[in-house]
């Protein structure tokens, strides 16, 4: 998995799928991502739908990969 991004939204590489989350980045450092902006992949994948279970999972990975770094925590809201 590789996590990059802007102070707007993170881009999330994942098994050959990219993901944009958007959200904010502060000041401490932490990016504030919006889980409801998780609905579908990016081209060419954008027909394909992101369950809630497929979410959960994302989000479980992405907290544990970001945190393997420590330079900008992500939060969930």
């Amino acid at each position: 998995m590789k996590i990059t991004g802007t102070k707007s939204y993170i881009v999330i590489e994942t098994e050959g799928k990219t993901l944009k989350i958007e959200g904010e980045l502060t000041t401490t450092p932490a990016f504030y991502a919006d889980k409801k902006s998780i609905q579908n992949w990016e081209k060419p994948n954008e027909s394909i739908k992101i369950t809630e279970e497929e979410k959960e999972t994302l989000i479980e990975k992405i907290l544990i990969e970001s945190n393997k770094d420590g330079n900008v925590k992500i939060i969930f809201e």
